[in-house]
């Protein structure tokens, strides 16, 4: 009887406890913005004027006839024009340079920052790449710096620091002895590397489920660099091992025989692709995959010879 009378009681505390938490949360703050212009990239026109809601997190109401919710904070932005969130569909938020016109700071960099530092160096420059308009970004590997994407993308989510929205490839897979940094002595084997290194099939399968593991949201492989780097097999095997998990493969591809080993080891997208000809091009369309090209285009699929459509991430 004793049993239930503590039952009892610890239910109507629980209950009491619900009751206060429901009544001490309070609504979400609206805010309105109002400006002279918006961008419609549907339509691909100006609208004026303009009202945008904000409830909490959340735009829940854009156009010109939109009525102020009671209470709201109202800014006013006069004369300026709004556009959508931009979205960067090749980053590399965590490889900054210190010296970028000296060759050898890239292993520099990986031998005197630690990966939390890397972290903190990435932190910064989603901050400003946010600032900047870019909403979401497709981090494509962390240049040495280990699963630091997978934390920032994380503390970005939880609202500990300011910085996009980020789907992150992790570490990359490579060829062993074809990725940065270049020229380091063969007396140190534990020399830290930008991508995580393989040769066959099993090891690149491996590298696939690790990252997989720890958090990618894509896989980032290459195909080549100066020369076709991983062989079709190796490529595919880790194309297998995102697949069975819904997440799609990158792949770094310049040359045609680069570009075409990617593309029919399956993978989504081919980045770059600056020594692309005319029978890649037709491949990548038969295959219906994304062109990613850094720093020109920005995210594109082949609709017929010769024409570009840009396309979502």
């Amino acid at each position: 009887m004793r049993c239930a009378v503590v039952t009892l009681r610890v239910l109507i505390l629980a209950l009491f406890a619900l009751c206060m938490c429901a009544q001490e949360s309070p609504s979400p703050k609206i805010v309105v913005v109002r400006a002279s212009r918006i961008l419609n990239v549907k339509s691909g026109k100006m609208e004026s004027p303009v009202t945008v809601v904000v409830e909490g997190e959340r735009i829940t109401g854009v156009g010109s006839g939109i009525v102020v919710p009671a209470g709201a904070q109202v800014i006013d932005l006069g004369d300026a024009t709004l556009l959508p969130g931009l979205i960067d569909c090749h980053t590399h938020l965590l490889a900054r340079s210190t010296r970028p016109e000296d060759p050898n700071d890239y292993a520099v960099s990986l031998l005197t920052k630690s990966q939390a530092y890397r972290a903190l160096e990435g932190a910064a420059d989603a901050r400003v790449t946010l600032r900047a308009g870019f909403t979401s970004v497709r981090d494509v590997e962390s240049e040495g710096s280990g699963y630091a994407d997978v934390a920032l993308r994380d503390a970005i989510n939880r609202g500990l620091v300011e910085g996009p929205r980020m789907m992150v490839a992790t570490r990359g897979v490579a060829m062993v002895g074809r990725y940065f940094p270049f020229g380091v002595s063969p007396d140190i084997p534990d020399f830290p590397t930008g991508a995580q290194l393989v040769s066959g099939v099993d090891e690149a399968c491996r590298a696939a489920r690790e990252q997989i593991g720890h958090g990618a949201d894509l896989l980032k492989v290459y195909a080549d660099w100066d020369a076709p780097t991983l062989t079709v097999d190796e490529i595919r095997a880790v194309v297998e091992e995102a697949h069975k998990v819904k997440i799609k493969v990158a792949a770094h591809a310049n040359s045609p025989e680069g570009i075409r080993n990617a593309l029919v080891a399956g993978v989504d997208s081919i980045e770059h692709g600056h020594e692309a000809d005319r029978a890649s091009f037709e491949l990548i369309k038969q295959k219906n995959v994304f062109w990613s090209r850094p720093w020109g285009l920005t995210f594109t699929r082949l609709i017929e010879p010769g024409h570009l459509q840009p396309a979502n991430t």
